[in-house]
């Protein structure tokens, strides 16, 4: 009797975990999309030209005006280049999103936007050292687990119960101070916001989602550098890691791009040339977000590749 009514208390705790996480997860979904993109209706876009921006603060434009976001910069170049092109770029950017968290608004917002054009720029934040509390939660819900332990423990992979238990306890053993070196100096907390694994299922998910709903160009970019500012509290070793890491999840782009015959834009490589120039002028002192001259840049390369693949093309009021 008593080792059922634990097993019942231990399903209650499971179920209940389970709702609250759902719950937060949702919660936590709207960081925050551009103010004019919000007020966007259907009836002022549907008989234009629509390229939707999709991705994170680089997209997003962080500590910046909306004048100065990559996407503003984009419409003006496009205005000037075709004065009779009837043309509207959407920012679809969210500061901290990783690719995961942009698979879960793909439909609200890029799909809904029938876009003819989508431009998806995520990595920086996957990349990114150190688990964020609802990261596992959100990758194991759009992309299916890829931990080793979920290899061997199954049944534990998928419980909210020991998923929260497990992070309470590491965290109250920092608190304690049973181990001596920074929170991300244990190897548990040495991994990216998303594995590898996951990115590149989130980055095939992106792209065959987009094409399916009829999106005629798709561009995949790599991500824009970071400067020896970024994560000062890394020591050298680990710096050098995440590095790697980034230009490893910078590969899964590429590759993807290739497998779904998608327009590669290699910003990693468009800002590797203009080195170091990049590093006091087109990065910002935060050493990851880019400064208005970055974003232009950013800007001048995507309308390259535009018109380098026929984009505006002769008929930009196909979809509607």
């Amino acid at each position: 009797m008593v080792i059922i009514s634990f097993l019942a208390l231990l399903l209650a705790a499971e179920l209940s975990l389970r709702v609250y996480h759902r719950h937060t997860i949702r919660a936590a979904l709207p960081a925050e999309l551009r103010g004019e993109t919000r007020e966007l209706a259907w009836a002022d876009i549907r008989d234009k030209y629509r390229i939707v921006c999709f991705g994170d603060s680089i997209t997003y434009g962080e500590d910046l005006s909306a004048a100065e976001s990559y996407p503003a910069m984009l419409t003006a170049l496009l205005h000037e280049a075709y004065p009779d092109l009837e043309v509207v770029v959407i920012n679809a950017g969210m500061r901290g999103h990783t690719s995961v968290q942009g698979l879960a608004r793909l439909q609200r917002d890029v799909l809904w936007y029938k876009p003819h054009v989508v431009l998806s720029a995520f990595g920086v934040n996957d990349a990114n050292l150190g688990h964020w509390p609802l990261d596992p939660l959100r990758e194991r819900r759009e992309c299916g687990d890829a931990s080793l332990v979920g290899h061997l423990l199954p049944v534990l992979r998928r419980s909210h119960l020991w998923l929260t238990l497990r992070g309470r306890t590491r965290r109250l053993l920092r608190k304690l101070r049973w181990q001596h070196r920074p929170v991300l100096q244990t190897d548990s907390e040495l991994q990216p916001r998303v594995s590898r694994r996951g990115f590149e299922i989130a980055q095939n998910l992106l792209a065959t989602r987009i094409k399916r709903d009829g999106c005629q160009t798709l561009y995949m970019m790599t991500t824009t550098p970071v400067t020896d500012a970024f994560r000062p509290e890394l020591d050298g070793e680990t710096r050098q890691r995440q590095l790697r890491i980034h230009a490893e999840y910078n590969d899964v782009v590429r590759a993807v791009a290739t497998k779904h015959g998608a327009c590669l834009l290699d910003l990693a490589g468009i800002f590797a040339v203009q080195q170091p120039l990049w590093r006091d002028t087109l990065v910002s002192a935060d050493g990851v977000h880019l400064t208005a001259a970055g974003e232009r840049l950013v800007a001048q390369s995507v309308m390259r590749t535009l018109e380098q693949s026929g984009v505006p093309g002769s008929e930009p009021y196909q979809r509607r």
